[in-house]
């Protein structure tokens, strides 16, 4: 930006077409949705495995491999995540009731301000909250909230009056700035509630959330995987483990209906003494059996499980097989980092940390035989190591039977709706017409230089229509803007095929291998 020192009136030239200013990201954030030992049963991004122990309780979650899943994810590359711990139906919240400052005399202390755990189950028992009073008037408050002896939050200067700029409930509550780990109710707040400056305020108190328990209903993955939908960022998801149809099924048909989720989904894991004969079966069985797996674009399968260093034990030596899908979503994120969405996330770049060896080691046969069934085997490279050697979707037809091209769709699909948002309620006409074709081309051209799209030049790779052949009186009139984009996108190279042959300056024999 230029310096100016005389007062006057300057022009600065701005060349670049409205709305084009930048780009965001759209880049997939990776999700687990499972059980955990504790933690808020919504969506929760966290950006290291230290922030999953600290809310969700690391290993401590019996029979769970969410927490493996995330701890592989870090390990592999992985940067911010969703989780989304999963609770039985029947589950309850841990409560504590904080009183006012009511004298005994007249009818106090009286029940004030209610503060429930967000997480359902035992491990809100842990919570305790502290109620400081900070001696400023009106009866301001410092919100201390420690798990286990230790604190994990703290709410400065509140006050329990509604009618206060710091009100407790409002400041706590809030989706944007408040806790993670608790919910405040004023108990006391009804049409006729005045609030008094004396009995009403909060005094120093420290109390222990208690009744939450488990439950006993089943879990309901499904259903927790669904609360991702809320979110504005596209969503790579993995459920650690589960491989059951009846829940596979129902969220690849909701990632297909919300056009912004892409699942990840671990094979099964082989049964004791299995042939590798046995464990492939068992894959394509998931796509032919009697109940297969949804053939969509927006769900591939993984396999097989990983023998990896058990992170959850200091004894040396000690291993633990694992499903892959928080090694694949590790190696995605890493992937888009690196190269761009457009680069399958396979090949010999994909080198597994922590990974000691796979499953089971396939023969070419039972190689072909997965590949044909869209199965993404994760096997030793001999010079590269364990790696992802498959970038196959549930979907046999081209063009989005490649694990690159569905995810560059999803996507465009958001970030062609995040460039376009100037453009509501601007005057729908030529003008504006004109604009909005030349900040999607500006993106794509964008795209196309970073090799995220086809072709050698602008008219190979894209195309974009915003005019009166699309747009007739009878659209505007409806308040619409009809934008045609054609793309041209990126297939994998999954075969080399290279041919040797004798060369006598003349002649040649040829073999293929």
């Amino acid at each position: 930006m230029a310096e100016y020192l005389t007062p006057g009136v300057y022009i600065e030239e701005d060349l670049s077409p409205r709305g084009a200013a930048g780009y965001g990201d759209a880049r997939a954030v990776a999700a687990f949705v499972g059980i955990t030992e504790k933690g808020p049963a919504l969506p929760t991004k966290i950006k290291s495995w230290a922030q999953f122990v600290t809310l969700f309780g690391g290993f401590a979650a019996q029979g769970s491999y969410l927490p493996y899943a995330v701890y592989m994810f870090y390990k592999n590359g992985g940067g911010q995540c969703y989780i989304v711990r999963s609770a039985r139906s029947d589950a309850t919240y841990a409560t504590v009731t904080l009183k006012d400052s009511r004298p005994a005399g007249s009818g106090g202390p009286q029940d004030a301000i209610k503060v429930t755990a967000m997480s359902p189950g035992v491990g809100g028992n842990t919570l305790s909250v502290h109620v400081v009073p900070t001696g400023a008037p009106a009866g301001r408050f410092t919100l201390i909230i420690r798990n286990s002896g230790r604190e994990v939050e703290r709410f400065e200067d509140l006050s329990s009056n509604p009618n206060d700029s710091r009100y407790a409930i409002t400041i706590v509550n809030s989706s944007w700035a408040g806790s993670l780990v608790v919910r405040l109710a004023n108990l006391k707040v009804s049409e006729t509630y005045v609030y008094h400056p004396t009995n009403d305020v909060i005094p120093a108190t420290d109390a222990f959330l208690g009744t939450g328990s488990d439950g006993v209903a089943p879990y309901d993955m499904v259903a927790a995987a669904k609360t991702l939908g809320d979110l504005d960022d596209n969503i790579d998801l993995n459920i650690p483990g589960v491989i059951s149809d009846s829940i596979i099924n129902p969220v690849l048909e909701w990632a297909e209906s919300t056009g912004k989720v892409f699942v990840v989904i671990d094979g099964p894991r082989g049964a004791e003494g299995a042939t590798s004969s046995q464990i492939a079966a068992g894959y394509t069985g998931l796509v032919t059996g009697s109940d297969p797996y949804r053939a969509t674009s927006y769900g591939a399968v993984y396999g097989p499980w990983l023998m990896c260093s058990d992170p959850a034990t200091n004894m040396y030596g000690a291993v633990k097989l694992l499903p892959p899908g928080g090694v694949i979503l590790g190696r995605f994120a890493r992937n888009d980092s690196v190269r761009h969405v457009a680069k399958a996330p396979a090949g010999t770049e994909t080198k597994l940390e922590g990974v000691l060896a796979a499953e089971c080691k396939f023969t070419p046969a039972e190689l072909d035989d997965l590949a044909d069934h869209h199965i993404n085997v994760i096997r030793l490279v001999p010079g590269n190591g364990i790696c992802i050697m498959g970038s196959r979707t549930l979907k046999r037809e081209l063009p989005d039977r490649y694990v690159p091209v569905r995810r560059t769709l999803i996507m465009l699909r958001k970030q062609l709706v995040d460039i376009s948002k100037f453009a509501v309620f601007e005057p729908n006409g030529p003008d504006l017409w004109q604009v909005i074709k030349m900040t999607i081309d500006r993106y794509l051209l964008h795209l196309l230089r970073q090799g995220v799209l086809a072709g050698r030049n602008e008219s190979e790779a894209f195309n974009v229509v915003c005019s009166d052949a699309n747009n007739t009186p009878q659209t505007i009139n409806a308040g619409r803007v009809n934008v045609d984009v054609r793309v041209a996108l990126r297939y994998p190279a999954e075969f080399i095929v290279i041919k040797v042959g004798q060369w006598d300056g003349q002649s040649s024999v040829e073999e293929n291998f």
